[in-house]
């Protein structure tokens, strides 16, 4: 008996130790190939480019405007990509055809295009130049079609079953001439009218022709969207921001704005928000604005508050009338991402003594929140939905930001968490930006008034699941003097 004792006991310790090292469950819905690919790029450029830019202050032409006056004066997508390349954004996506209808590229289906403008006396083709460009810088290039076309409403004859047919066919033109097309942008202003049959054949074709294209959507195109609207255009995102939605609750989005800022955390589906905000006050270039141009701290705060908010941030930046970026949206773009560089380039907690309460095992150690490795994270064994974390590190260091990262693939899992700091490890002080948070997602990154501490604790004070966390470090934020203009 004694024996067999002893070979139960062992038995439970084996399989106590493999249950420990066996990876956690996925929880609820999880992201797809196409969404953690959209979600590593962080963010997006966007150009307004068009019929609009040559028009006085125009932002959303009625399509009655003469194709003639679209003739930029030194177009260079070469210059737009390079400034994508120097401020480290890997997609870019062109506006190819606005809701005013106007076509940047020579379409068969209609003479409103730049086939029919004074530029490259008609030759030109506006879509080519960009992706060219974009292949040869190793930049990923994206489209905005616009659903709405008012152009085409000024006829006489339009309904809806044969603009359905134009609009798939110049999907089609997009997305078979000009090789790989990373997003696709479905927007839903003024296409109420456009309902979830015409959209499924739409959706049909991108999958179809691109299966690794994201497809941005809204109102009646949710059920096919990858990725969704933020509900505003001022680059703030939700605090909450699940990645889930309910799909079903988003068809009126007037009525559920709410709901797209901050996502639903038991939601049926996974669309995580992109927060589309242009550089300027307007979407396409004005001289006017030129001295309006966001600064590079400006900029910061709306990184924060959307890549540092679990979603992705579409930065429109519209060229001039020469077809040029002017130099100040540029020049600030780039100081932008010289921030954000020097900023994380060093986790203060690197090399910090790490110890927690509920360590799931030797593959999930809480020291894999603070190495540089992208596979590894921390977890918990099943069934500890919370947890501390507590940071000892070698010698006092000051900070003011912190940036915590959860496993994608594993779901939304923890829902409260908050974050301490101590010089004793007796007396713990509260970071009030840190505390009582719920959402971690792709990134969560919080900026607040410098302080100095020896310890660090982050935590988990809620969870549907046991915690799966990728990374958490707390940084000193660069300066702007420091920065390499």
């Amino acid at each position: 008996m004694q024996r067999i004792g002893k070979i139960l006991t062992t038995l439970l310790l084996l399989t106590a130790i493999a249950t420990a090292q066996r990876a956690p469950k996925p929880y609820g819905p999880v992201p797809n190939e196409r969404q953690k690919e959209w979600y590593s790029w962080e963010m997006i450029a966007f150009f307004h480019f068009g019929i609009n830019t040559f028009e006085d202050f125009v932002n959303e032409g009625e399509g009655k405007v003469s194709t003639a006056i679209f003739n930029p004066t030194a177009l260079d997508c070469r210059q737009w990509v390079t400034t994508l390349k120097n401020a480290g954004i890997p997609c870019g996506i062109l506006v190819a055809k606005h809701a005013d209808g106007f076509c940047n590229w020579p379409s068969a289906y209609t003479d409103y295009s730049v086939k029919n403008s004074s530029w490259k006396g008609g030759k030109g083709d506006l879509v080519k130049e960009y992706t060219d460009a974009c292949k040869a810088l190793g930049v990923k290039p994206a489209l905005y079609l616009g659903p709405h076309d008012r152009h085409q409403h000024l006829s006489p004859v339009y309904n809806t079953a044969d603009y359905s047919d134009y609009y798939a066919r110049q999907l089609s033109e997009l997305l078979r001439n000009y090789g790989p097309i990373w997003e696709i942008w479905w927007d839903g202003a003024g296409a109420d009218e456009l309902t979830t049959p015409l959209y499924t054949r739409w959706a049909d074709t991108v999958r179809k022709l691109q299966p690794q294209c994201v497809i941005f959507g809204t109102k009646n195109s949710y059920r096919f969207a990858d990725v969704r609207w933020v509900g505003n255009e001022s680059g703030k995102a939700g605090d909450p921001c699940w990645a889930t939605i309910d799909s079903f609750s988003i068809r009126d989005e007037a009525q559920h704005i709410q709901a797209l800022n901050e996502g639903q955390l038991n939601g049926n589906a996974y669309i995580p928000a992109e927060t589309d905000v242009s550089i300027r006050p307007s979407w396409f270039y004005h001289k006017e604005e030129d001295d309006k141009v966001k600064s590079p701290s400006e900029l910061w705060d709306i990184y924060c508050n959307t890549v540092g908010h679990n979603s992705v941030l579409l930065l429109n930046i519209p060229p001039d009338r020469r077809g040029l970026l002017h130099p100040t949206d540029s020049s600030n773009l780039v100081q932008l991402h010289h921030k954000i560089k020097n900023t994380f380039a060093v986790n203060l907690l690197a090399g910090s003594a790490v110890s927690s309460l509920h360590p799931r095992g030797k593959n999930y150690l809480p020291a894999n929140l603070t190495d540089t490795s992208a596979g590894s994270y921390y977890a918990t064994p099943d069934g500890y939905a919370t947890d501390t974390v507590t940071f000892t590190l070698k010698a006092p260091a000051t900070f003011d930001c912190l940036m915590a990262q959860e496993v994608l693939e594993l779901g939304q899992r923890t829902t409260g968490w908050s974050v301490d700091y101590s010089s004793d490890g007796k007396t713990w002080t509260a970071i009030p930006e840190a505390t009582n948070k719920q959402t971690i997602g792709h990134k969560w990154i919080i900026c607040f008034p410098q302080v100095t501490a020896k310890k660090v604790r982050l935590r988990i004070t809620a969870g549907q699941a046991c915690p799966a966390i990728h990374t958490f470090g707390v940084y000193k934020q660069a300066a702007y003097a420091d920065i390499n203009q």
